[in-house]
């Protein structure tokens, strides 16, 4: 599932993404997006690309998307499963 949700990012990553991740159970897959400022519509719409490509791979599964704005410098959650893509930021002083 990393592999599958690191391959659907190629050419989706804006700049406002703070961090991408994924898990998932037996009959669920949970993918996250942290976005810092308000989220664009292209931005949901690369989001749902992204997600539309994973559930593919995967069509036994159900999916729930998550897309929220955490502004920097709020931490990002730690208990969203694994990180398949994550900003580089400046550590907040």
């Amino acid at each position: 599932m990393i592999l599958s949700m690191m391959r659907a990012l190629w050419g989706e990553v804006s700049p406002e993404l703070r961090s991408a991740s994924i898990k998932w159970d037996d009959h669920c897959v949970y993918v996250y997006f942290f976005y810092d400022g308000p989220i664009s519509e292209e931005n949901e719409e690369s989001a749902q690309c992204v997600v539309t490509e994973v559930i593919a791979c995967f069509p036994e599964h159900q999916l729930e998307v998550n897309i929220q704005r955490l502004d920097y410098p709020h931490p990002l959650p730690q208990d969203a499963g694994e990180v398949v893509y994550r900003r580089r930021e400046a550590k907040p002083c």
